[in-house]
């Protein structure tokens, strides 16, 4: 079993493109209503317009976005995700560091849209 979010986004392409160039994503659908981002083990998030109303997913989608929930994303090197988070002048909502509980390095950032993103390089993974 495994979950796959899905955000509620302004501009679907534009988020698609910033996964892809932060988290080295690719797109398995594309699309400027839908897309569903691929990453070297499967599915990893899925994104749709905030605006199109033909769906109805029951979700509050006003802000803030992504209340209460964090998206936790593994990676191979937090440090170099970081160096590139850095580079395209992500908000960084807590620094690179080793969590102790967790043991694994991590950081948090806010995506385009609001969204929390957790960035975790674990051993375990």
């Amino acid at each position: 079993m495994y979950t796959v979010p899905m955000l509620f986004v302004e501009d679907v392409i534009a988020t698609s493109k910033w996964y892809q160039d932060f988290l080295g994503a690719r797109s398995g659908h594309g699309g400027d209503e839908f897309e569903m981002l691929l990453g070297d083990k499967g599915s990893i998030l899925q994104l749709h317009k905030i605006d199109d109303d033909h769906h109805d997913h029951s979700v509050d989608v006003s802000d803030p976005r992504g209340h209460g929930v964090v998206v936790v994303v593994y990676v191979d090197s937090a440090e170099a995700a970081f160096a590139k988070a850095n580079e395209m002048k992500v908000e960084i909502l807590s620094p690179l560091a080793f969590n102790e509980i967790a043991h694994m390095h991590e950081f948090t950032a806010r995506d385009p849209n609001g969204y929390s993103l957790m960035v975790c390089e674990a051993d375990w993974a």
